[in-house]
C-alpha cells in the first residue's frame, strides 16, 4: 500500500519540524536576557513540535492565541 499522506501534509510535516527548531534557538538566545521569554518560546516549540499528540486543529488553535498572547505581552515588538 502506498503512503496515504499527500504532498501537502509532508510539507506541512516539515514546516513544523523548521519552526521548532527555529523555536529552540530563538529560546536558547533569549535565556541570556528572560527567562519568562525563553519559557514562553519553549511552549510554542512543544505545541507546534511534531512529535506531540495533539490533533492538528487543537494546534492551530493553540498557536494561535499563543501568538496573539505574545503579542500583547509584547515578545513579537
Amino acid at each position: 500500500m502506498r503512503d496515504s499522506k499527500t504532498a501537502l501534509d509532508k510539507t506541512e510535516d516539515f514546516i513544523e519540524i523548521a519552526i521548532f527548531i527555529c523555536l529552540i534557538v530563538i529560546a536558547i538566545a533569549s535565556l541570556e536576557t528572560d527567562i519568562l521569554e525563553s519559557a514562553f518560546y519553549i511552549v510554542l516549540a512543544a505545541i507546534i513540535s511534531p512529535f506531540t499528540k495533539i490533533n492538528k486543529l487543537a494546534k492551530r488553535l493553540l498557536l494561535v492565541f499563543g501568538f496573539v498572547w505574545g503579542v500583547w505581552v509584547g515578545y513579537f515588538s
